[in-house]
């Protein structure tokens, strides 16, 4: 598609500002809310991912034109430049991802498809998603936290990768601290379930011989 065919149309730009100006007005800290929130906001970047879809990147990026109107547009309809940044990086992001660069049927419904295949519920999720750490499991994420993780940088395609620098969680004496400290809390967790295990045992057992003595009891009378 030429630069010059691109045009963001208002029905699209009106729905993210309206979009923006309800979850403004929800309480973040009620978990109804938020998921209320959360909604407004995937269904914002259906909307917007597949306007954009019809677009052909440029090594992974949205050509300048593009992205100068729809930035414009969205300032227009009253979001902050931060929110706009967030948008734009995400949707496009999001186009890499599914590889529907240039896809001029993209709908809103199939974008919605593509999120709930890949369990994309907020932007947090989408944004993880993007930088190629939607995959990661709790233990993963907890270990680059402690013990540090790959830099991440783009191919030619714009597509997140791993960098060329590794970058520490906790330094060296915090990390000795950690290991002393989890090789105690480990030790712990086994002697308290060794200990419940055998009260359990222990239980049981006594259980066991009240029946038994219940059952001789009879036998006796």
């Amino acid at each position: 598609m030429a630069k010059s065919a691109f045009q963001i149309q208002d029905a699209t730009v009106n729905l993210i500002g309206k979009a923006e100006q309800q979850i403004g007005s929800l309480k973040a800290d009620n978990k109804a809310n938020n998921e209320v929130a959360n909604g407004h906001k995937i269904g914002a970047y259906c909307e917007l991912i597949a306007a954009l879809a019809p677009v052909k990147l440029v090594k992974g990026n949205l050509p300048r034109a593009a992205s100068k109107q729809v930035r414009e547009a969205l300032a227009v309809a009253g979001l902050k430049e931060a929110t706009i940044k967030r948008y734009m990086e995400n949707s496009v992001g999001a186009i890499r991802h599914f590889e529907i660069s240039g896809m001029a049927n993209a709908t809103a419904t199939m974008v919605g498809e593509f999120f709930e295949t890949h369990n994309i519920d907020s932007e947090n999720k989408l944004a993880k998603l993007v930088k190629g750490e939607g995959g990661k499991s709790k233990a993963q994420r907890l270990a680059e936290q402690v013990v540090g993780k790959w830099s991440t940088k783009k191919d030619d395609k714009g597509n997140a990768v791993q960098g060329d620098v590794f970058k520490d969680g906790l330094d060296d004496a915090e990390l000795e601290q950690f290991e002393d400290i989890m090789r105690e809390l480990l030790a712990a967790r086994t002697a308290y379930r060794n200990a419940e295990a055998a009260k359990a045992a222990e239980a049981a057992a006594s259980e066991e011989n009240t029946d038994v003595n219940a059952v001789m009891a009879q036998f006796a009378a």
